[in-house]
């Protein structure tokens, strides 16, 4: 399956006898509708008739509108979905009976180990034997999650501390391979270098692609567990990303800041469409990267994994059963 990403301006999208018809002043592309998964608008741009929207969601097609910071600011998809009910019972049930504190160890256990091991591919990669010694401080701090009890509420300060020196730890290591030309220092969101700014807008991107398959699966995208509820706050989307941030983001813009001289251009701390267009184009062709995640024999991409560990959340949630989240063997 195909997402097809429209960043141009001037760009006009219909339909001819079933067949979506993009336009702009210099060609025309025809695709057909059964081989797309997904179009995303990211430019203010684009002109779109309500016949292909009509046609899109007929067949099954995710339509989002992303903002210039990478959020969605708005998103098509058919108005019913299967086991909704019974899952988000269970989802906010979870508050009460204890489980939910369960699935925020598990979220942020993946996400150290898919720092540590990231921090290892890149020891292996460069002969750095310093990035695998920082890997096994980060994953020092796992056996601090497990000591973690109380209340959801109560524990949630404790698990976000245990994260924070572990990022700590991690951003300080890649922040010693990255070229010195970007000027980045370490993570801070709001920070004008340009891999901090890289990193906020696919961080956004990456949302929008895990608020589908939450959605898919049943689940409610603001309740969460890991970050606090606040109206508006799609928190759910916030956890579950956690475990895939390492590898649908940070290794992507790592390799593309170093082994190329590609640079974003950058105007009120804010990206220019043409470095959106290229920063799209790279997750989502990192998207369909081959992946095998701990404890299964086959490989699957990270698209299907997005998909796969929203429905196992979802599964484990109903039947209150052990959640073990993403971990990509590196």
């Amino acid at each position: 399956m195909k997402t097809m990403i429209i960043s141009g301006y001037g760009v006009k999208i219909g339909v001819e006898k079933g067949i979506l018809v993009v336009k702009d002043k210099n060609s025309v592309e025809k695709i057909s509708i059964g081989d797309l998964d997904q179009v995303i608008i990211a430019t203010s741009g684009v002109s779109i008739t309500s016949k292909a929207i009509r046609v899109l969601l007929r067949h099954g097609v995710d339509v989002v509108f992303l903002d210039s910071r990478g959020l969605p600011a708005g998103r098509l998809w058919l108005p019913y979905l299967t086991k909704t009910t019974l899952t988000r019972r269970a989802q906010y049930e979870a508050y009460v009976n204890g489980f939910g504190l369960t699935i925020a160890k598990a979220i942020v256990q993946a996400k150290l180990m898919n720092q540590a091991g990231l921090l290892r591919r890149l020891a292996r990669n460069t002969g750095d034997s310093e990035l695998r010694e920082e890997s096994y401080r980060v994953e020092s701090r796992l056996s601090k999650i497990e000591e973690v009890g109380g209340s959801l509420v109560e524990a949630r300060d404790k698990l976000r501390e245990i994260e924070a020196h572990a990022a700590r730890a991690y951003w300080s290591c890649l922040a010693t391979i990255l070229p010195r030309d970007i000027g980045f220092n370490g993570r801070d969101y709001e920070s004008s270098d340009a891999f901090n700014i890289s990193l906020n807008y696919l961080y956004a991107v990456a949302y929008t692609e895990a608020w589908r398959e939450l959605v898919l699966a049943g689940l409610d995208p603001f309740a969460g567990y890991l970050h606090v509820d606040r109206s508006g706050r799609p928190s759910l989307v916030y956890d579950y990303i956690e475990m895939f941030r390492a590898s649908l983001v940070d290794y992507m813009l790592i390799k593309l800041y170093t082994n190329t001289t590609w640079r974003p251009r950058i105007s009120d701390g804010l990206l220019d469409h043409e470095s959106r267009a290229r920063l799209l184009k790279e997750f989502y062709l990192n998207l369909e990267r081959k992946v095998k995640p701990r404890k299964k024999n086959q490989s699957m991409t990270l698209r299907q994994a997005l998909r796969h560990y929203a429905y196992r959340l979802a599964d484990s949630l109903r039947e209150l059963q052990p959640y073990e989240g993403f971990i990509e063997k590196w």
